[in-house]
């Protein structure tokens, strides 16, 4: 009968959805090709404003879920997610000094901490590519990413005059030596398997290799960010602050018919991904609040203007 079969019909797709597109797009550019009247399509990540919200620079990599293997489809060999020592921060930034710290310092206590010559080069080698990963490679990723996300916009929107360039990664100079994967973990079990264990390790060699942190006083109730702000490359607004003892800083953005806009950011500076119509002027309003080592915001600043143009 048409109904058992129309009825069947709807279990089978029930019981079998039709998978999610892999690659979702804007359906305010293509539902004029697409014959349902249903909004069917999602919106680009690159047009919702996610990709450049911060999110790859703060901290969460550390969480576990770096080392969990998920970007790799074909491995599911599950690994044990490690765990962040407590001397190592949570701050890429601050990651990246306390390894350039323990590549400058560890050397010289090789003869007290009687360190075999050979394992010390090897973990200094380490340190040179982690070190590697979570700055020059990652801030290459990242200016890429950028010019990526545009543009794939202006490929399907419009852009420059000819055909459709495809924009390689280049990556970035001073790579050193390859090493195996791992080299983070290699880092952390040699600090405490050869270095803490150590007889001749002390507490001021410690707190000399940044292994052992003496706390400091929070910040005071009601401190504001200071900031400034200022033109950088493209006419863009780049946001001057000054990190201090915080996490980061939660960025406000009233852009006036644009509507608003919010962001975090870890490293200053922090650059606005925005601007008017090509000829068109619009003052903007910004207003920060510094994250704090709880992970609750701050109080927030006043709000400071600045006048855009479009390129």
């Amino acid at each position: 009968m048409p109904g058992a079969h129309i009825a069947a019909v709807s279990e089978k797709k029930a019981a079998f959805p039709l998978p999610l597109p892999l690659f979702p797009a804007r359906h305010d550019v293509l539902a004029r090709l697409h014959p349902f009247p249903e909004p069917l399509l999602l919106a680009m990540p690159w047009d919702s404003g996610a990709w450049d919200s911060g999110a790859w620079d703060s901290g969460a990599w550390d969480s576990g879920a770096w080392d969990s293997d998920a970007l790799s489809a074909a491995n599911s060999k599950p690994k044990k997610p490690m765990k962040k020592p407590t001397w190592f921060p949570t701050v890429i930034g601050s990651q990246i000094v306390c390894l350039q710290n323990i590549k400058t310092k560890l050397p010289g206590y090789s003869a007290t901490l009687t360190l075999v010559a050979g394992e010390l080069t090897a973990a200094l080698l380490d340190v040179d590519n982690s070190t590697y990963a979570l700055d020059a490679y990652r801030g290459g990723i990242a200016t890429f990413a950028k010019a990526a996300y545009a543009r794939v916009d202006e490929a399907l929107q419009g852009g420059p005059a000819g055909n459709i360039a495809w924009l390689p990664f280049t990556v970035p100079a001073g790579a050193p030596a390859a090493v195996p994967y791992g080299c983070l973990q290699r880092v952390f079990t040699y600090i405490a398997n050869k270095v803490q264990t150590s007889p001749g390790y002390t507490e001021a060699i410690a707190f000399d290799l940044g292994l052992k942190v003496a706390p400091t006083p929070g910040m005071p109730p009601g401190t504001v960010p200071e900031f400034t702000l200022r033109l950088t490359t493209g006419d863009k607004l780049e946001v001057v602050w000054i990190k201090g003892q915080s996490e980061g800083v939660k960025l406000q953005f009233n852009l006036g018919a644009a509507g608003t806009q919010e962001d975090i950011d870890t490293r200053p500076n922090y650059t606005l991904n925005w601007l008017p119509a090509a000829g068109q002027s619009a003052v903007i309003q910004v207003r920060l609040a510094y994250l704090l080592k709880d992970g609750t915001t701050g109080a927030w600043s006043d709000w400071k203007s600045f006048t855009l143009t479009g390129a």
